[in-house]
């Protein structure tokens, strides 16, 4: 409590605070540090250090950390900051820069660290490095062609090594053409019409224009031009770049839109045709196990046929629901599942999901049993949501009970009205680290 109270005055600080004693126990977070970590201090204090630090920064910070003790210092300085790795509670990871101090707060030595977040500042330095890189690149090799011509006649003055690769002739032969000549002869008064326009708006695009190279093939290209004055000279600068690969590329992104488009309607013709195949023979199935159930001519000798009878008749139901979710198109498309608003007694669910699996149950040498208690045996829900999500939930636990376990189905109140159903089995079960990776979609 004293540790706190002495450290309570870091709360008014805008960066964070995070002190740890001699074995990396956090001992103190602010208020700041909760907001950086998305943490609560009471999730924080009494945790090693390593919970706020990458797995993978973790030894070298430890190394730093054992240092610093080793050193004797008191502080490193603010202008000696180090760049370290945040983890959040999420585990996404961010920059930020540390200053340490030792202090003894209540008779006890910890280690102050002042954390700023760096994120933004990170990234910001690595655009302009990005940028200057970019800009380097550009001129020591440019991989485009570039063509510099007179504003007042249109004529090219200088090219680069690019260009004549681009128009397939010697650099010499480019010096001295109107820039209209570099394109087909259709294009030519109307390239002649718009280089003074280009020139007054100070900038031009053109994204899709095409060429005409010295043995007379068209490519494809984007142009780029500004005007510039070199030497004394008003000139125009265009960066020609051929576009070749990305119109082909754009064709075979047409072509496989067209297929998609095609392989759809044929998903949909697909399940058209096989919605009548599938439910034929369940409404023949459903109905003859209602005609044995109901002893339609006579009696059917023994007991546990009508009983069969019925589970098959309950599977069938159950099956056809799953179908015509299945074929339901728009909302197998849209992601969407429309729920009924049932009144259902638990009791006759869960003993119907038992029937349904009880064959699994035996073979697998388990034992089931099946609780249903006052006051949460009536339920409106959807019956084949509830029927689905029970399925699943046993069909887990038989897979992961070994032989001689058991399982328990039981449906009881909670106390702010609702109803629990569980289905518990004495499997090896799932660590907790990993229940929110196992229940993600």
């Amino acid at each position: 409590m004293q540790l706190n109270a002495d450290l309570a005055l870091f709360d008014a600080l805008d960066e964070g605070v995070v002190a740890v004693d001699r074995g990396s126990t956090i001992v103190f977070v602010n208020a700041a540090a909760e907001r950086m970590f998305d943490y609560a201090a009471a999730d924080l204090v009494g945790r090693p250090l390593d919970r706020l630090i990458p797995e993978a920064s973790r030894g070298r910070h430890r190394r730093h950390v054992e240092g610093f003790h080793a050193a004797g210092a008191n502080a490193r300085l603010m202008r000696d900051r180090s760049a370290i790795r945040g983890r959040r509670r999420d585990g996404s990871e961010f920059d930020m820069e540390a200053s340490i101090a030792r202090s003894t707060v209540g008779g006890e030595t910890v280690l102050v660290a002042v954390i700023r977040d760096v994120t933004e500042r990170k990234a910001a330095e690595a655009q302009v490095l990005r940028s200057e890189q970019h800009l380097r690149a550009l001129l020591e090799t440019c991989t485009d062609a570039i063509l510099v011509a007179d504003t007042e006649t249109g004529v090219i003055m200088e090219v680069n090594a690019r260009a004549a690769e681009m128009f397939g002739c010697a650099t010499a032969e480019l010096i001295g053409l109107h820039q209209s000549e570099l394109h087909p002869l259709e294009d030519r008064e109307r390239f002649r019409r718009t280089f003074r326009e280009h020139i007054e708006t100070g900038r031009i695009l053109v994204p899709d224009a095409t060429i005409q190279r010295r043995d007379g093939i068209v490519v494809p290209v984007e142009i780029a031009a500004r005007p510039a004055w070199i030497g004394g000279r008003a000139t125009l600068v265009g960066f020609f770049r051929d576009i070749t690969h990305r119109k082909k590329h754009e064709r075979l992104l047409i072509e496989a839109r067209e297929a998609a488009t095609a392989a759809n309607r044929s998903k949909t013709t697909f399940l058209a045709n096989i919605s009548h195949e599938l439910r034929t023979p369940l409404n023949a199935i459903i109905g003859m196990s209602e005609m044995i159930a109901g002893g339609f001519f006579g009696p059917v000798g023994h007991p546990k046929y009508t009983e069969y009878a019925n589970d098959i008749r309950n599977s069938g139901s159950h099956l056809l629901d799953l179908i015509n979710d299945i074929l339901d198109l728009s909302r197998v498309e849209l992601g969407k599942t429309e729920l009924s608003d049932e009144d259902l007694d638990l009791d006759a669910e869960i003993e119907q999901c038992w029937r349904t699996v009880r064959q699994l149950i035996d073979e697998s040498g388990l034992g089931c049993d099946r609780r249903t208690e006052t006051g949460a045996r009536r339920l409106r829900a959807d019956r084949r949501a509830v029927r689905q999500m029970l399925l699943n939930l046993l069909s887990n636990a038989i897979k992961h009970t070994p032989a001689g376990g058991r399982i328990e189905i039981a449906a009881e109140p909670t106390a702010d009205g609702g109803i629990a159903l569980s289905v518990v089995d004495t499997g090896v079960g799932i660590a907790p680290e990993d229940i929110v990776r196992v229940t993600r979609p």
